[in-house]
């Protein structure tokens, strides 16, 4: 871990304390979430979310056909 130091205002560090927070943890938090996703998280969260993704996708397949027997075919152009 790297320390830094931070400048904040008194009225900031008034709320710091009241509001009991790891002024460090805010900071971190605050970083990550400027920051792009890394490669490997990026990869873990298509990876969580395939499984959900197949379940949509065979829900609404069927959906789809079932428009598709009811509408017929889109008109194509000739």
């Amino acid at each position: 871990m790297e320390r830094k130091n931070v400048t904040i205002r008194e009225d900031q560090e008034e709320w710091v304390d009241e509001q009991d927070i790891n002024l460090s943890q805010l900071v971190q938090d605050a970083i990550d979430e400027e920051m792009s996703p890394t490669e490997d998280e990026l990869a873990a969260a298509y990876q969580a979310n395939a499984e959900h993704a197949a379940e949509t996708n065979e829900e609404w397949s069927a959906v789809s056909t079932e428009a598709n027997q009811h509408l017929g075919d889109p008109p194509r152009d000739e």
